[in-house]
C-alpha cells in the first residue's frame, strides 16, 4: 500500500511539474519545472538506494558491537524492510545459539569443578589457563593464581610439571616418591579452528592401596597363622626335651632352636602389627611441643658422627593421634640415620647432619626431616612405600609402610625425594 501511495504522489509531482514548464513563461516556468523533477528523482533515489544501504550499515554496526538485543525497524520501502526482516532474523538465530552456547560453557565448567578427575587446560601459548580444585589438591598447589599462566615445567609441583612430559593423545602412570598413585593423560580439543591441550589427572591411591592392603592382609593371615600354630607346638617339644636332657651340648642346640623359633614368631607378628594398625585416635595436639618431647629419644638413637638440628616456628597445633605421629618421626629418623651407613659421601664442613623443621604456612602444617645421606634413585623413590620393599639386605619393608598407613589414616599429604642438591627430604603436609 505504501508504495502504491508513493507512485501516486510521484505523478502527481510529475504532472505540476510538466504543467509548471507548459504553462509558465520562460525561463521561471522551465527552472520550476526541472526542480520538481529532480526533487521526484531524490526522494526516489533515497528510498530505493540510500534508505537500503543505511538500514544494511546499522544492521554492520549491531553485529560489529555483538549486540544481539536490539532489533531493527521498518522503514516502509520494500526492499529496506526486506533487509529489516532478514537482519532481525538473523540476529534472533545469533542470540539463541549464543544463549545456548553460554548455558553448555557454564554446565561443563560446573562438571569440570566439581569432578574428581583433576583437569589442566593449556591456552595457545601453551601455559596455563585454568585448572579445577582437584587438580589443586592432587598437585598440592594452594591457590589457582600460583600457576596461571605458567608453561607446566615451571609449576611448583612436582607432580604437575610431571605431566609435561606425557605424550599426546597417551596416558602414563605415576608413583611421585611416596604411596601415592596418578594417571596422567595429554589430550586437546578444537577451538577456532586451534587445538588447545589440556591433561587430565586422575587419583589411583585409594584403589591401589586398598587393593594393596587386602592382598598383603591375606597373605600375612595365613602366613601368621601357619607359623604361629607349628612354632607353638615346636617350642613345647623343644621345652620338654630340654627338661629332661642332661646333655649340656644338646642343651645348647635345642635352646638355640628355640630362641630361633621365637624370633620367627616375632618376625611375623612385626607384619601382623601393620595389619592391625588402629584408626587414629585424634585429638588437638602440638607438633612442637611433640618434637621437643621426642628429641632427647631421637638424640640416643644417633652414632657420634652424626649431628641432628631442630627448627620449629611457634606452637603447631593440628587434630592428630599423638602417638602414630611420634613413631612416624621415629621412624624417618631412623631411616635417616641408615642412609649413612656405607655411604662415603662429600659431607663437606658441616659433616653428616639431620635436620627436622616445622612451620605452618596458612592452613597448612609442613614437616620436613632431611638429611645429607646416600641419595635416593628416581627408580627406588617410586617403589619405596610399596609394601615389603626395602633396599636394606636385613630390612623387612616395613617401617615406610607403617609410616604411608599412619599418614594416609591421617589425610596427610607427604613425599619423599632426593633434591639436585643431594639432600634427601621427607616431607609431610597436615
Amino acid at each position: 500500500m505504501r508504495n502504491i501511495y508513493l507512485v501516486v504522489w510521484s505523478l502527481i509531482v510529475v504532472a505540476v511539474g510538466v504543467m509548471a514548464f507548459i504553462d509558465a513563461e520562460g525561463l521561471r516556468g522551465w527552472i520550476i519545472g526541472c526542480a520538481a523533477v529532480a526533487l521526484l528523482f531524490m526522494i526516489l533515489f533515497y528510498r530505493i538506494a540510500v534508505l537500503p544501504g543505511k538500514v544494511v550499515s546499522r544492521g554492520f554496526e549491531l553485529l560489529e558491537s555483538q549486540d544481539f538485543n536490539n532489533r531493527l525497524v521498518e522503514v516502509g520501502e520494500r526492499n529496506a524492510d526486506r533487509s529489516v526482516h532478514l537482519f532481525n532474523s538473523m540476529i534472533d538465530r545469533l542470540r539463541n545459539e549464543r544463549l545456548r552456547n553460554i548455558e553448555r560453557e557454564s554446565f561443563l565448567q560446573l562438571l569440570v569443578e566439581a569432578s574428581p578427575m583433576g583437569v589442566l587446560m593449556l591456552d595457545l601459548d601453551g601455559k596455563v589457563s585454568m585448572a579445577n580444585r582437584a587438580f589443586l589438591s592432587m598437585g598440592g598447589i594452594e591457590r589457582e593464581e600460583e600457576i596461571i599462566g605458567k608453561r607446566i615445567e615451571d609449576m611448583p609441583s612436582n607432580v604437575a610439571s610431571w605431566l609435561g612430559s606425557i605424550p599426546y593423545q597417551e596416558s602414563v602412570v605415576l608413583r611421585p616418591g611416596d604411596s601415592r598413585l596418578f594417571r596422567g593423560t595429554h589430550l586437546s580439543f578444537v577451538q577456532s579452528g586451534f587445538n588447545r591441550h589440556f591433561y587430565l589427572l586422575e587419583n589411583l591411591t585409594e584403589e591401589m592401596m586398598k587393593a594393596e592392603r587386602s592382598a598383603y592382609e591375606k597373605v600375612i593371615r595365613i602366613m601368621s597363622h601357619e607359623v604361629n600354630n607349628t612354632m607353638v607346638g615346636v617350642r613345647t617339644v623343644f621345652g620338654m626335651l630340654m627338661d629332661d636332657t642332661e646333655d649340656e651340648e644338646l642343651r645348647m642346640v635345642l635352646e638355640s632352636c628355640d630362641h630361633r623359633c621365637g624370633e620367627v614368631c616375632a618376625f611375623i607378628s612385626e607384619y601382623a602389627d601393620v595389619v592391625r594398625l588402629p584408626k587414629p585416635t585424634l585429638s588437638n595436639i602440638s607438633l612442637s611441643k611433640l618434637l621437643n618431647e621426642t628429641l632427647p629419644f631421637l638424640r640416643t638413637l644417633l652414632p657420634e658422627d652424626i649431628l641432628l638440628f631442630m627448627s620449629v616456628d611457634g606452637d603447631l597445633s593440628l587434630s592428630a593421634d599423638r602417638t602414630q605421629i611420634e613413631q612416624v618421626i621415629v621412624n624417618i629418623v631412623k631411616n635417616a640415620i641408615e642412609s649413612f651407613k656405607d655411604y662415603d659421601g662429600n659431607y663437606g664442613k658441616e659433616g653428616k647432619w639431620i635436620k627436622i623443621s616445622a612451620q605452618r604456612e596458612n592452613r597448612v602444617i609442613q614437616l620436613d626431616i632431611s638429611n645429607n645421606g646416600a641419595p635416593i634413585t628416581e627408580s627406588v623413590a617410586s617403589r619405596l612405600f610399596s609394601p615389603f620393599f626395602t633396599t636394606k639386605p636385613d630390612g623387612k619393608g616395613l617401617g615406610l609402610t607403617l609410616t604411608g598407613e599412619i599418614l594416609g589414616n591421617h589425610k596427610a599429604l607427604w613425599s619423599l625425594r632426593t633434591d639436585d642438591g643431594g639432600v634427601t627430604v621427607f616431607s609431610i603436609k597436615f
